[in-house]
């Protein structure tokens, strides 16, 4: 027995939240919710006085009342590129503008469309024209000159979805070399720069807070997930989990449909 409390890192999408698999990613992302029973367990987590984050790809202006009303510790946003603890940013990190522009270049040249996400604001990259309309308050560009008019340029990773993927994914060198691809399940993938990820954002918190990785804990489902689960002492895989994160996990617990993060939760003696 620890005495020191325990600290639990959790995905969002997949993992606190389930999705209808008959639903795009972007609207799961926009309208779905925590539920009664994950609700419950985050009081009795904090009621033992354990600590939560939320550990998400979601950067933090998609990050919803529901979420925030669970009262975590602190938000490791835009897959580990963003802390923020007890209401207070960090750190932030963000896309190299060189890298950036060079990046929404090669998209335009491909006709290939991705959502940039950033703290403050997210925008579809659109070079074949139209309105982004599947993630509310996300803003539509169609040029690098659009995206520096509408926009700080403060992004910290993109998304695609759907015939995007493989295009996205065939993204050649010298530009490849400075992303991370993932694959998130539901026809969704992000990418985000090389050595930012959700082991990095962990790993910043635990240095905020004066923590080890003794008595830490982490629940995932997808490959964005899986620095995350090597970054803490014990890794939980939902049960709605791809089949790579089930194989890496130290313990196998419910699908987010069933509040596996409550029985996960209990299985460790953490609620």
């Amino acid at each position: 027995m620890y005495d020191i409390p325990a600290v639990a890192f959790f995905d969002v999408d997949g993992t606190l939240i389930w999705h209808d698999p008959d639903a795009n990613a972007a609207q799961n992302v926009a309208h779905a919710q925590v539920t009664p029973g994950v609700k419950r367990a985050f009081e009795r987590l904090h009621a033992r006085g354990n600590l939560s984050f939320i550990c998400t790809g979601r950067p933090r202006n998609l990050i919803n009342q529901g979420l925030l009303d669970l009262n975590p510790t602190g938000l490791i946003t835009s897959s580990g590129a963003c802390l923020f603890l007890e209401g207070r940013k960090v750190f932030e990190r963000t896309i190299d503008l060189d890298l950036l522009h060079a990046t929404v270049d090669w998209l335009m040249g491909e006709g290939i469309e991705v959502l940039f996400e950033g703290t403050d604001c997210s925008a579809a990259l659109l070079p074949n024209g139209g309105v982004y309309t599947d993630i509310p308050g996300a803003l539509s560009v169609h040029s690098w000159e659009e995206l520096c008019a509408a926009t700080d340029l403060r992004f910290s990773k993109f998304s695609y979805a759907g015939d995007m993927i493989e295009r996205v994914e065939q993204m050649g060198e010298p530009l490849r070399s400075h992303y991370t691809f993932y694959n998130l399940g539901l026809g969704a993938g992000e990418a985000g720069p090389v050595g930012i990820d959700k082991a990095f954002g962990i790993s910043k918190a635990l240095e905020q807070l004066n923590h080890s990785t003794k008595n830490t804990y982490a629940f995932g489902d997808s490959e964005n997930d899986l620095p995350m689960l090597r970054a803490v002492e014990t890794s939980i895989a939902m049960g709605n989990a791809m089949d790579v994160v089930k194989a890496q996990a130290d313990y196998v617990t419910d699908s987010a449909a069933h509040d596996g993060v409550a029985t996960g939760l209990a299985h460790f003696g953490l609620i």
